[in-house]
């Protein structure tokens, strides 16, 4: 069983990591950032596919300049 500190450690390493999608579709001014949002966080319990299918979103859609990378 994991002691209090050890659980807000790892709480504190993991969550930036499974919002990671969501820090590079804000940082990239993603046209469609709420759906990202969205496909990260309800997607992301059903096994990690939520995560992965939310990182292709932010990495291949267009930013703010409307170009794609």
């Amino acid at each position: 069983m994991l002691t209090q500190q050890e659980l807000i450690l790892t709480l504190l390493v993991l969550v930036p990591f499974l919002l990671l999608p969501t820090f590079i579709a804000l940082w990239r001014g993603h046209l469609q950032l709420l759906k990202v949002i969205t496909v990260n966080l309800l997607l992301l319990p059903a096994f990690g596919i939520g995560w992965v299918i939310a990182l292709l979103m932010a990495v291949t859609g267009p930013g703010r300049d409307g170009r794609l990378n």
